[in-house]
Order: C-alpha cells, then structure tokens, then sequence
C-alpha cells in the first residue's frame, strides 16, 4: 500500500435486507487531500461514510487506515482512529448549550493526556486549554474552549446558545467545530457549505487548505459542482451503490460529473419570462417578530407576493429568514405589523393552509416529517390529500396507497417502498417526500424554505422545474434559500435578508460581490438601490 495512503477501502459491500445499498465499492484517500464524494440522492454517499465513521460495519471488505485493517464497530473507535464527521442530521443535544455540546465530545473522545493539539493556545487566557475529565468540566472552561475553536477556525457562533434556538447553519458550524475539536485527522464533511454566503464559502475554503497543510485529509460530500471542481483534488463518483468515476478533479467537467452520476445527460432548465399578475397573494407590512432568546429576528418588513412570479429571498442561515417562514405559517406570533393572504387576515396555521398555503420547512427532520411515521403516512399529512381518500372519517386504503405510489413514482422517492419507516431514508428523499405533500395539492402560496437542501443535481432541478410550473399556472411562491445561485435562477424579484431586514436587491443580481456584502451585513442593510 501506498504510505501517503491514510484510508483505503476494499470491496467494500453493506446489505439492508435485500437491499445493496453499496456494492463492492473501493475507495483510498491520500494524506493532505480533499477527496470529493458525488451521486444521486440513495446512490450509497452516506452509507459509505457511515462504514467510516463506524455507524455501520460493512457486510464484506476491508477498511485499513494508515495501512492497518481496522473493524470500526462504533464512532468512538472511528475518532479513536483520528476519523471526524459532521453528519447531514446533526448529532446535537438540543437542550444544552453550544459549548456544553463541544465539551462532552472533547471529554469523552479525547486523548488521554488531555492534549488538544488542533487549539490555538493564544487564544486561551493562561495559554492553555484546560483539561476536561470524561463527562466532567466547568461551565467557564466550556466556553473559552469553544471561544478559542470559533476564533482559531473563524466559525462563530455563540457559547452560551441552546442549540434548539440555532438556525440549521450555525447547528452545521457547531457540528463542525466538535469535529476539529477532537483533532480529527480526516474529516468527513456532508455538504459543508449549504449555508454559506459566496465570501463564506472563500472563506471556508481557505480554512480547508489550511487543514490540508496541517497533513489532515478531507471527504468533502457536495452536490454544488463549482465547489467540488474548485476545491477538491480528487472525484469518486456513486451511482445505485456502486462506484462509477473516479479520477483527477482537474481531468473532469461539471457536465460530465452531473452525466456519470445520473447516467445520461442532464438538460438545461428553461425559465421563460412573463409577467406577474396584479393580484396580491401575500401581503406582509411592519412585521416585526422576537426569536427564540426574545431579540429581535424579523424587523419592520414589508412585502408583497402576485400570481404568477416566484420572489426570491436569499441570506446567510441565521438572519431572520426562519422566524419569517414560521410567522406567515403561523408558528410563530408577531409582536408588530399585518399578514394579509388572499386578502384575509387568517389565524392559526390550520386556517392558513386553508387558504391555501403550501410550506415547505427548512429543517425536515423536525418540522417536515414524522420520522417514525410510514413514507405513505408522510406523504398524507396535508388536509387536501386526506380529503380524497376519507369519506366519513374512515380512510380507504386502496386509494391512500394509490396516491402514495403516485408520488413516490413522480417524485422520486428511494427505496420506492410505501410502508418504509420516513426515518430510514437518506435526508435528500426524506425531502423528496416533504416536496411532494406539499407542491402535488397545487398551492395558491408556496413558501419553500431550502426545498433542495440535500438534495442532487437531477432532485434540485426537478423542484425547480416544479416551482416554475407553479408559476406558470399563475401560483405564488415565495422562495427563501441560503442558496444565492438558486435564488438568482429561478426569482423574478430578489431580496436580501440580513440582520432581520429586507434589502430590494433585484437592480444587483448580476453583482454578485454586493450581494455577498448584503449578505454578511459588511454594506449597510438600509441602504436601497437607486
């Protein structure tokens, strides 16, 4: 073997049942690399990185690191192996703190003599970090480590936070900081950057290279093509389990990666113009709405939304978008303004969804399925869907299945096993199912927050292609996305959020350093366009 090869997997099989889901698949990553890792959403990514990870054991093959076969039979074994992952469904605790979160992965992963090499010492006030006993510390010393982590990896977020109040990006940068905070020789990150603004991203990177010079070495899971070709140095592609492509980023193209993961090539979505209607659908006006910790989320913002555009709002995770969805849904009580839909003033999200609103979570997991529920029982959630096959209150069953299996042969969804427990799905067709209850009903207002979060390339376009049939027939959609690239692809009329303000952006969708600036709040958020 190789001695720059520090992971190797050979022949590497896991079954479920009948069900392959990664079939004799080989696979090594290099000492100081960023390896790219591609494919379809259920095409074996992230059952391959839960074999690494140790969540898994495979059914037959050998994983070796630094030329050693190792069985990995729990994540404490993968990181006593100097393996770090930050998972797609975040592995927090959601009623302690950001900081208390960090401290029990230090005291129950790290080294025995308590060293954690990978903390900038400057940053600490006596110059070292203290040592945490397993599942012991003190509330200070928890706070200055993950103080010392923001600091040194420029991942800010705040100590004392519960992390039931973050957003889903800043949960994603507290997942990241655990992983550095073991000192995690590779690094296994799943989609890494779905949150963050184009300077973010910069930013990110640079952060990547500079592990790449410390000898760590990266699994970077992306569905954005532009990042994998700009920061990978390596390609493997995965299609139904297997592994299809691999080679030297450099040697490859956007066009021909989205082809070996789909198997066939990949049209362009046509977005023709036309014009919106003059009939207000959504009519937002001083709205003003507190946050979890009672500051200030959403202030004095005024919008509006006619049939047949899509207005598109785009921010870094964290800046007020969640707290907006969740106020038009009716989640969440405003302290300020008016919420007109339709021209009615509905309260209680049961009434809302019967002016029909569609809404689409930005967190599947907690707010877009019930993960013990069926793939059948999700997929019928929605009132309009239950009023087809109840009568009387009795449900026919032959008709609930029919309809199942309709959208699960429309949207996609693998495996397509109707009674499959939601929970064992992988996240990008868990929100498959969240796409297809809530766009089939033909919504008046759809409001999608994130909808192709996690999902792949040929999943993405086809929400896009859904969301611009929904304005084709006149619908509205409001589409909230951390996603810039998707905001400027699909929206008539664009906005920035920042800070809990509105910015009209529409005049700088071509500059995309404004709205990067926008974004981060580095410009003024109550300046406006000439």
């Amino acid at each position: 073997m190789d001695t720059n090869i520090v992971l190797q997997l050979e022949n590497i099989t896991k079954k479920f049942g009948d069900l392959v889901a990664v079939d004799n698949i080989n696979f090594e990553l290099k000492s100081s690399e960023i390896h790219a890792i591609l494919g379809e959403n259920g095409a074996g990514k992230s059952t391959l990185m839960n074999l690494i990870y140790g969540l898994f054991q495979p059914t037959s093959g050998t994983i070796s690191i630094s030329d050693n076969p190792t069985i990995l039979r729990s994540p404490k074994d993968a990181i006593e192996h100097g393996i770090g992952m930050v998972h797609q469904h975040f592995m927090l605790i959601e009623n302690l703190t950001v900081a208390e979160n960090i401290a029990l992965t230090i005291a129950q992963f790290s080294s025995q003599d308590g060293a954690i090499s990978n903390i900038d010492s400057q940053h600490s006030p006596t110059g070292s970090i203290p040592h945490l006993s397993k599942f012991r510390y003190k509330k200070e010393e928890a706070i200055q480590i993950t103080d010392a982590l923001s600091n040194q990896f420029n991942l800010q977020v705040d100590p004392k936070a519960l992390i039931r109040s973050l957003s889903v990006g800043l949960k994603q940068r507290v997942e990241i900081l655990k992983a550095l905070a073991v000192d995690a020789r590779i690094l296994i990150l799943d989609e890494p950057t779905a949150v963050l603004s184009p300077q973010e991203v910069t930013s990110f990177f640079s952060i990547l290279r500079t592990l790449q010079a410390d000898n760590r070495s990266i699994i970077f899971i992306s569905h954005k093509m532009k990042e994998v070709l700009e920061v990978s140095d390596r390609v493997t592609v995965l299609r139904n389990g297997k592994k299809v492509y691999f080679g030297k980023t450099s040697e490859t193209s956007a066009r021909a990666l989205a082809r070996e993961m789909i198997g066939e090539e990949i049209a362009d979505i046509e977005r023709n113009e036309t014009k919106a209607t003059t009939e207000l659908v959504l009519n937002v006006s001083g709205l003003k709405v507190q946050g979890n910790r009672k500051e200030i989320a959403v202030s004095d913002i005024t919008l509006q939304t006619y049939r047949g555009e899509i207005v598109g709002i785009a921010g870094v995770d964290g800046n007020g978008q969640r707290e907006l969805a969740e106020t038009i849904m009716g989640l969440r009580t405003h302290v300020d303004g008016k919420i007109e839909i339709l021209g009615r003033q509905p309260k209680g999200t049961k009434n809302i969804r019967e002016c029909g609103v569609g809404y689409i979570p930005e967190d599947r997991q907690t707010m877009g399925i019930i993960s013990s529920f069926s793939v059948t029982d999700n997929l019928l959630l929605n009132a309009p869907q239950l009023d087809h096959i109840a009568k009387w209150g009795v449900i026919d069953q032959k008709k609930k299945f029919d309809i199942a299996k309709h959208l699960i042969e429309t949207y996609d969804i693998r495996p397509p096993i109707k009674d499959r427990i939601s929970s064992t799905l992988s996240g990008g067709n868990q929100q498959k199912i969240v796409l297809a209850r809530e766009i089939s009903p033909q919504p008046e207002l759809l409001i999608a927050v994130n909808p192709t979060r996690g999902l792949d390339i040929s999943a993405a376009q086809f929400v896009h292609i859904n969301l611009l049939e929904q304005r084709s027939q006149k619908k509205s959609i409001l589409l909230i996305s951390t996603e810039l690239d998707e905001v400027l692809q699909l929206s008539d009329r664009l906005f920035i959020m920042s800070r809990g303000k509105l910015i009209e952006a529409t005049p700088y969708r071509d500059d995309i350093e404004t709205l990067g600036l926008f974004m981060t709040g580095e410009m003024d958020t109550d300046a406006q366009p000439a």
